[in-house]
């Protein structure tokens, strides 16, 4: 048997010699984490750990060092009771299901939709192209944008306002449709 110095932090004696928690632990931390396993713990190891940390706060109001174990078997036995009734409801809980998969009209309608987009896009100033594309593609602000293509804010602004008003009459041109 291993002795084991309490720590004095948890306000047990210090004086060298094994005492009856440490001892217990020492001879039934194996069975009690076997224990656990044969009930049908996913965590055994951990179920016994927590049994003798509960024990451990318990340990004072104990009026037998003898009941211990029985003790410390009725705690293995609640902790994985509960351990099982979680896992029981995270297993009933469905599963997050996949987004539905877009039909391939959908995907050809998109797929036209940008082909117009860019086509248009491409009718337009270089200036304004950039400022669109920095602006809603890259998301950048107007600051960001006017410090990447060398121009003030305002600017940005303007030509943002009169790149979109040109957009709009660029698609409308390219769907055939002139107001």
């Amino acid at each position: 048997m291993r002795t084991v110095a309490a720590d004095p932090a948890v306000g047990a004696p210090d004086h060298g010699a094994p005492t009856a928690f440490a001892s217990l632990f020492h001879d039934a931390f194996e069975p009690m984490k076997r224990f656990a396993y044969l009930l049908g713990a996913d965590d055994p190891e951990n179920i016994a750990q927590e049994a003798f940390v509960r024990l451990h706060k318990s340990w004072d109001g104990l009026h037998e060092d003898a009941k211990a174990l029985a003790y410390l078997r009725q705690i293995v036995v609640n902790l994985c009771r509960s351990r099982l009734r979680h896992l029981r409801v995270v297993r009933r809980t469905p599963a997050d299901l996949p987004p539905d998969e877009l039909s391939a009209e959908h995907h050809v309608l998109v797929g036209q939709e940008h082909h117009r987009l860019r086509a248009a896009l491409r009718r337009l100033a270089r200036r304004q192209r950039e400022v669109l594309v920095l602006r809603y593609w890259l998301d950048l602000g107007q600051a960001e944008i006017a410090e990447t293509l060398g121009i003030s804010v305002g600017t940005v602004k303007a030509t943002t306002s009169h790149a979109l008003a040109n957009l709009r009459k660029r698609i409308d041109e390219v769907e055939g449709r002139h107001e």
